[in-house]
């Protein structure tokens, strides 16, 4: 089931790049709100590297993070995604750093990130360049992008379980393009953007009446679906981003979207790639 509930530990995976010591504070926060421990581990091709990487991984733990709450580890392996999926196992949350760029990459995050996030079936964190060494302000909101796809409403339950684990309102979202918006309203009439509303605001009744959870509801207006999310989610929010959806009025959440929110946002974002759903 794709929910943090029955999870283990976050796995933070570590490589020589800066960008993925980013995540180590944020898994910090995350575990202490989840009451998980931290594990940093990095890939090793032979024993010879094995030493010094856990010598660094234990310089970068203490840094980071309360020494108590956090162990370190390599494995050995020449494939990076099949190393971190590996080290996470059944029950650990993956939380890793990633330049959130399509160019040089075979994947919309990056490519190793892209490869995890397509192989390990669950939710994972990804935190982009835009995230400030220190985590900063609580998560206060869960923002859930939606478009009217089986696939962008996967993300509902990861959002709603995690909203409910940090007690915080989940926010169910949908982007309108004013231009869209104008050429709709020119053809179909005035209703169209009635029904983007009714939408997202019979999904969040639908929501509360199933679940023990507040679900507020806002339809955002911006060309740039990425910037409108980031705009909303702001310095204490939390996104849950699917990462395929349907074109269109909406927008949402296409793989160029949830890159572009990776990209701008200085929060981290939880990324799911549902199973397909017809």
């Amino acid at each position: 089931m794709p929910h943090f509930a029955g999870m283990t530990h976050l796995l933070v995976p570590i490589d020589e790049r800066e960008t993925s010591h980013r995540a180590v504070p944020v898994a910090g926060r995350l575990a202490t709100r989840l009451d998980l421990p931290v594990q940093l581990f990095t890939r090793v091709e032979n024993d010879h590297e094995a030493e010094a990487a856990k010598q660094e991984l234990d310089r970068i733990a203490a840094a980071y993070l309360d020494a108590n709450d956090v162990t370190t580890g390599t494995i050995f392996g020449e494939d990076p995604v099949e190393s971190i999926v590996a080290a996470a196992g059944e029950t650990g949350i993956v939380c890793m750093g990633t330049a959130a760029s399509r160019r040089f990459h075979d994947g919309h995050f990056g490519s190793v990130a892209e490869g995890v996030t397509r192989t390990i079936g669950r939710p994972l964190v990804l935190v982009g360049p835009e995230m400030e060494r220190h985590p900063g302000a609580s998560t206060q909101k869960v923002v859930v992008p939606v478009d009217g796809s089986k696939l962008s409403e996967a993300g509902i339950e990861v959002g709603g379980r995690l909203a409910k684990k940090f007690d915080v309102p989940m926010w169910l979202v949908t982007v309108v393009s004013p231009k869209d918006e104008a050429a709709a309203a020119r053809q179909l009439g005035s209703g169209v953007i009635a029904g983007e509303t009714n939408y997202v605001h019979n999904l969040a009744r639908k929501i509360m009446k199933a679940h023990t959870i507040n679900v507020e509801y806002e339809v955002l207006h911006h060309e740039h679906p990425a910037d409108a999310i980031v705009d909303f989610v702001g310095d204490e929010g939390t996104a849950v981003l699917t990462t395929h959806g349907r074109s269109g009025l909406s927008r949402v959440v296409a793989g160029s979207v949830a890159t572009g929110v990776v990209a701008k946002s200085k929060r981290a974002v939880v990324v799911y790639r549902p199973p397909e759903i017809d």
